[in-house]
């Protein structure tokens, strides 16, 4: 499968979901339908017209209202519907930064603590108390895939990775090319990104830690969230008995509507031995 992102002028990690086969090895996931990125707030005109020749007509903003209000998505001139779905429903980057105090408060009002930036903790936040914003972003996928969706976050690696990988397994993609896919993300982000984020983000409340691990994608990570996945919601082999396991019992358990991963299959796989 193609890793490679895609050169849209202001992004890093900018890239087509598409190219994947199947686990059994008859299917591809479709490439042109689904795209995967970090930030747009820096798009160049020659970026929002490269992005309008990749028909894409609806963009989802994973970010928090304090990371859109820092640096919102500069879409004028797209004719693309935008909508604004913060997977940490905007705790985790409200509109002004939390002090500790507020922070303490608010762990001990929702069992969130927030002033734990470290990546694991981040993914366990995301997969334990935000599983509805995940099944919600996978459902609006499903729904926009046949005219083309970009989904992203700030740099498309947490919260972009977690909805990608999820999007693949729901496909029937195998572990290993879920995983490569998600860790390829630290590569594109390698270089100027950290300086950039570091830079854009030095006001917006997000801690020092987090801009360490802002280009960290590491693959023992993705491989800990699906194996807890599939600890507690049943095995993907669940699936061979027609039942939903992993990551499809996950988001369903959250919310996810039922059609939702039979609207994904047929949307965006095509036979293996397809061109185009």
């Amino acid at each position: 499968m193609s890793l490679e992102r895609l050169e849209i002028e202001g992004t890093f990690n900018f890239r087509d979901l598409g190219g994947p086969t199947t686990e059994a090895g008859d299917r591809r996931v479709r490439s042109g339908k689904v795209f995967r990125a970090d930030g747009l707030a820096q798009l160049s005109d020659r970026a929002r017209a490269d992005i309008g020749e990749l028909g894409i007509g609806t963009v989802i903003d994973l970010r928090d209202i304090g990371e859109r209000a820092k640096l919102p998505d500069a879409l004028d001139g797209l004719d693309v519907r935008h909508v604004e779905l913060p997977v940490f429903d905007d705790h985790f980057f409200p509109s002004r930064p939390m002090s500790r105090e507020e922070m303490k408060a608010a762990a001990e009002a929702t069992g969130m603590d927030l002033s734990d930036r470290s990546l694991s903790r981040i993914y366990d936040l995301m997969i334990t108390h935000f599983g509805h914003r995940l099944a919600a972003a996978v459902d609006l996928i499903a729904e926009s895939c046949t005219d083309g969706v970009v989904f992203h976050c700030s740099a498309g690696k947490d919260r972009t990775g977690v909805i990608g990988a999820f999007l693949l397994d729901l496909l029937g993609v195998g572990r290993q090319e879920i995983v490569d896919e998600y860790a390829i993300t630290s590569t594109h982000l390698s270089g100027g990104f950290l300086d950039a984020i570091t830079r854009n983000f030095s006001d917006a409340g997000i801690s020092g830690n987090l801009a360490e691990t802002a280009v960290a994608a590491p693959p023992e990570l993705m491989h800990e969230i699906l194996d807890r996945i599939e600890a507690e919601h049943g095995a993907a082999s669940a699936k061979d008995d027609g039942q939903p396991g992993g990551v499809e019992d996950y988001l369903l358990a959250h919310g996810m509507d039922p059609a939702t991963p039979e609207r994904l299959r047929q949307c965006l796989l095509e036979s293996a031995s397809d061109r185009g």
